[in-house]
């Protein structure tokens, strides 16, 4: 089993600063991050675990 280290994910989310999308702009640039993460070839689960929350709040927000 892949282990999921909150130090590297917790580290993803200070740099990314994922929120509740509220305006067409900060719609635009999660979207753009979340191309970015589509196109690596392997994710960490780490990665994975904050592409998930991306994609979670664009729906929310669409």
């Amino acid at each position: 089993m892949v282990s999921f280290d909150l130090n590297i994910y917790s580290s993803l989310l200070s740099q990314y600063q994922p929120r509740i999308i509220k305006t067409e702009e900060e719609n635009e640039r999660f979207l753009e991050i979340v191309e970015e993460l589509l196109s690596r070839p392997n994710l960490t689960p780490e990665e994975d675990a904050l592409l998930e929350l991306l994609v979670k709040l664009i729906e929310d927000f669409e």
